[in-house]
C-alpha cells in the first residue's frame, strides 16, 4: 500500500514562535513538562521581567540542572502531567484566578501544550491569553476515528490501537479541538496489508 494516498492532504500542523513576554497581562503564569533544558533557559529569559509570576511544572531534573530559575516566582511542582491538569483546571474554576489579565506560557510536547490550551478555553480563556511553543519529544497522541480512543507517547507512523486494536495509520492532521493527531485504519483496503514501519516521532 502506498502511505503517502492516505495522508492527509489537510496540512493542519501548528507552528510555533518561541515564548514571548504578553505586557498587557497582570498575572503571568509558566507551565512546562518535558522541554528541552536549552528552551526552559531561553523561555526564562524571555519571561523574566514579567510579575507577578507562577511556575508550574512536572518535576524535570533537565530543568532543574540548567540553574534557570524564576526570581520572586511561585514554583508549584507536580508528581506528573495528570496532576498538573487537575490543578490547573481546579485553578482555572476560580472567578478571581481565571480573569482577563491572566497570561498564560506553556512549553513542552504537543500533547501537554495542547492539554493546557484545551483546558484554558473550556474556561473560556481567550486563545491570545495562552501561548504556545514545542519544545522536547516528538511523540504524538493519536486520536482513533473508529473507537475514539486516545493513543499516547506514540512514537510510530503505524501503531495498534489501545481500544479497537485496529492497525493505525499516523496522519499529519492535527486536531487542535482533541488535542491529537488523527489515527485512521492502515489497512482497511486490503486487511494485513500495511506501509513499511517507521519511527520518525521520538
Amino acid at each position: 500500500m502506498d502511505e503517502t494516498a492516505m495522508m492527509s492532504t489537510n496540512k493542519s500542523r501548528p507552528e510555533y514562535a518561541r515564548l514571548a513576554p504578553d505586557l498587557q497581562g497582570t498575572r503571568h503564569w509558566f507551565i512546562t513538562d518535558g522541554a528541552s533544558a536549552e528552551d526552559c533557559v531561553r523561555a526564562s529569559l524571555a519571561l523574566a521581567g514579567l510579575s507577578p509570576m507562577e511556575v508550574w511544572e512536572v518535576h524535570d531534573a533537565a530543568r532543574h540542572a540548567s540553574g534557570v530559575t524564576f526570581h520572586e516566582a511561585k514554583e508549584r511542582v507536580f508528581a506528573d502531567a495528570a496532576a498538573l491538569y487537575a490543578a490547573f483546571d481546579e485553578a482555572l474554576r476560580d472567578p478571581a484566578v481565571a480573569t482577563i489579565g491572566l497570561r498564560i506560557y506553556v512549553l513542552g510536547s504537543e500533547p501537554f501544550i495542547w492539554s493546557i490550551r484545551r483546558i484554558a478555553e473550556h474556561h473560556a480563556l481567550a486563545a491570545e491569553a495562552v501561548r504556545l511553543q514545542r519544545s522536547g519529544t516528538l511523540q504524538r497522541r493519536v486520536y482513533c476515528i473508529h473507537c475514539h480512543a486516545f493513543n499516547e507517547a506514540v512514537t510510530r507512523n503505524v501503531v495498534t490501537c489501545c481500544g479497537c486494536g485496529l492497525q493505525l495509520l499516523v496522519r499529519d492532521h492535527f486536531s487542535r479541538r482533541l488535542a491529537s493527531f488523527m489515527g485512521v485504519q492502515a489497512d482497511a483496503e486490503v486487511p494485513g496489508e500495511l506501509p513499511a514501519i517507521t519511527q520518525p516521532y521520538l
